[in-house]
């Protein structure tokens, strides 16, 4: 079995100015580790690098510029290093929210070929990496053909999504956006099992399919735009600032999981391969509703009543979805407990209320 990375040792991070990655980043850091960020530029990550020098001094936080993702090679620089080498990678760079005449190309390959690629690099320079995380989505289980009672767990897959990309392509009809996203998922995570089928490795390798996340925005947003850049804590935020006044919607129906135990989770899977090696993890604290996350708004923060929707108090009938995601695997193998819905929003909102003052 290969052996477990240290404190001290070189963690590589791709898409480090993300909303989670930026959240792995530091949690690796906050563990002892010296992390390399990749970003498309420089440029891109030179707000995060700057966080983390004055919040954990200096040489704590490295930045790669990867270029384009599906650039051959992207990142055989960053797992070579210069003297010191990478000894874990965890893999979050994904194209997210891309508006695309044509989403197989723009997304779906995109997704596949940034996986296989940081893969190959691994493989080919990685001397010293003894393990590799990468980031899937609740997105690669969903599947609109189980029954509607039904709980998912890390066996089920949602071949789906790409047969209606297929379908609407041959059709010429457009594809949505959340389609192609799920697509994109799970052919990458299709991509991740097939290349450990495919290779005999010296590293582990091992898979996270978070649910919602909501949480502490990192670095601290200085402006709205920062706000609205942090994907899904966007939707909590807009419910502060008054933009959203949706209570009913249903959407997104796969639950809830902190940042921060995402974060928490990704730096034990590479700690403890010997566990995790080969192994999927649903990372979901439970369903909940907008109805019960402006409800915690309201009580917490009295002074914006007036800004806040009201909608109906209590009234939680949309939290209770029939289909459920058994998020208790990475709880019974790593020992992972989830943060609770109302410190999951307060730990959203007390990040960014200073923008809205």
């Amino acid at each position: 079995m290969v052996s477990s990375i240290q404190s001290g040792a070189r963690v590589l991070v791709t898409g480090a100015t993300g909303y989670l990655g930026a959240a792995i980043a530091e949690q690796f850091i906050q563990n002892g580790y010296i992390v390399v960020g990749s970003a498309r530029t420089l440029s891109k990550a030179e707000n995060l690098k700057n966080f983390f020098d004055e919040k954990y001094g200096p040489g704590k936080f490295e930045i790669y510029a990867s270029g384009d993702l599906t650039t051959e090679g992207a990142f055989d620089d960053a797992v070579k290093g210069t003297e010191d080498y990478v000894e874990a990678i965890a893999h979050v760079a994904s194209p997210v929210g891309v508006e695309s005449e044509d989403p197989m190309k723009d997304v779906v390959n995109v997704a596949i070929r940034g996986t296989t690629s940081i893969l190959n690099s691994a493989l080919q320079y990685g001397k010293n990496v003894k393990s590799v995380l990468v980031v899937s989505s609740l997105a690669s289980l969903l599947d609109p053909t189980v029954p509607e009672k039904y709980t998912y767990t890390e066996k089920d897959w949602n071949d789906a999504a790409i047969k209606s990309m297929i379908d609407l392509k041959e059709k010429r009809e457009s594809i949505p956006g959340f389609v192609a996203y799920m697509a994109s998922k799970t052919e990458a995570e299709h991509a991740v099992w097939k290349f450990k089928e495919d290779n005999k490795l010296p590293f582990t390798i091992s898979t996270i399919l978070p649910s919602w996340i909501y949480g502490t925005i990192v670095p601290t947003p200085r402006t709205v735009a920062d706000v609205n850049a942090a994907s899904t804590a966007a939707y909590v935020v807009q419910f502060y600032s008054g933009e959203n006044k949706n209570y009913s919607q249903s959407f997104p129906p796969v639950g809830y999981v902190n940042v921060a135990d995402v974060a928490r989770a990704s730096v034990l899977i590479v700690e403890k391969n010997d566990i995790t090696d080969g192994q999927r993890y649903i990372l979901n604290a439970g369903p909940y509703s907008f109805q019960q996350i402006v409800d915690i708004m309201r009580e917490n923060f009295p002074e914006r009543q007036d800004i806040i929707v009201k909608g109906e108090p209590g009234n939680y009938e949309k939290a209770n979805q029939p289909k459920q995601h058994d998020g208790s695997k990475i709880t019974h193998d790593l020992g992972i407990k989830y943060t609770d819905l109302e410190t999951t929003v307060l730990d959203t909102i007390n990040s960014v209320k200073h923008v809205f003052q």
